[in-house]
């Protein structure tokens, strides 16, 4: 069966490849031999043909994909090499509002720390509080041990908006829309002792985080764009494309984390705009690799 390079090979010899190219097509192949997910049709060849046939196409469309999809990433990676990281000077702005000042704004702007379940509910319920979906265009919300993803309205506005502009920032470099991460949110009395145990960053007394006013957006990883960086071909293997969408995904978030410092000075900037502005109090925290920003005013 002509392969690549015209070269002829009487079984799937995978050993030419690339680790990465080789690991997801075992995964494929395995499922493609698995009785059920190639039905077979009046007519055609015998079960044994038809996966062999199967399989070959399967491994054209995964060496094809795979090659255009790190094609990409290495063109995304490529952009980052001139950009510049955040200067001593930007960084000393985190540095203007301090945990007074912003638990300040979080007792003017938020609810009374320590909510029942019950009172969290009904806060939802008056629209006076709302939870951030774990997923959308501009951020995701990645595991949360010590909060819930519960907060203000106008937090919710401001994160839209650093989404907009961030992403903004990105597509005038020609870098395909990453999203940032949220790591905490509201905190319950509970949480913030716990969380005091395993992080000497926390807070020792009342925390802005427990107002609902308050957010965590890591700067050392990045998610992967909502949309694929590579629209995906999988020819008549249309099983392939979530596969192969999971792996630009995950090659996509390797060059993220390879850049997160020129990551971290885009999306810095963008803070520090939106300070200026009046909007947001933003700390660049050492120990924990995450801005954290209380929401300055209310926003629509």
């Amino acid at each position: 069966m002509p392969l690549l390079g015209g070269s002829t090979r009487t079984r799937l010899d995978m050993s030419y490849l690339p680790k990465n190219f080789r690991l997801l097509l075992s995964s494929v192949l395995i499922a493609l031999v698995t009785p059920g997910c190639a039905p077979a049709q009046e007519g055609e060849p015998r079960a044994e043909g038809r996966a062999s046939d199967v399989a070959t196409d399967a491994e054209r469309v995964v060496i094809r994909e795979m090659a255009r999809i790190e094609a990409r990433t290495d063109s995304i990676d490529r952009i980052f090499q001139p950009l510049p990281l955040l200067r001593p000077v930007e960084e000393a702005v985190f540095a203007r509002f301090g945990n007074q000042q912003q638990l300040e704004r979080a007792r003017a702007l938020g609810i009374p720390p320590g909510p029942t379940a019950d009172q969290l509910a009904a806060l939802q319920q008056e629209g006076r509080l709302v939870r951030l979906d774990e997923s959308t265009r501009y951020w995701v919300i990645r595991d949360l041990d010590h909060s819930v993803p519960i907060v203000v309205p106008s937090v919710r506005s401001l994160l839209n908006e650093i989404g907009e502009r961030f992403q903004s920032r990105l597509n005038e470099l020609d870098l395909p829309a990453f999203r940032y991460e949220i790591t905490s949110v509201l905190r319950s009395d509970e949480d913030q002792q716990a969380l005091r145990r395993v992080n000497p960053n926390a807070a020792a007394g009342t925390s802005t985080h427990q107002f609902a006013t308050t957010i965590d957006i890591a700067y050392s990883a990045f998610a992967a764009p909502a949309e694929p960086v590579v629209s995906i071909d999988p020819g008549e293997s249309v099983w392939l494309r979530p596969h192969l969408e999971g792996v630009a995904a995950s090659m996509t978030e390797t060059v993220a984390a390879r850049r997160s410092r020129e990551l971290q000075a885009i999306l810095g900037r963008v803070l520090i705009e939106m300070q200026q502005e009046g909007k947001v109090m933003v700390t660049m925290e050492r120990l924990q690799p995450v801005y954290h920003m209380t929401v300055a005013r209310r926003l629509p």
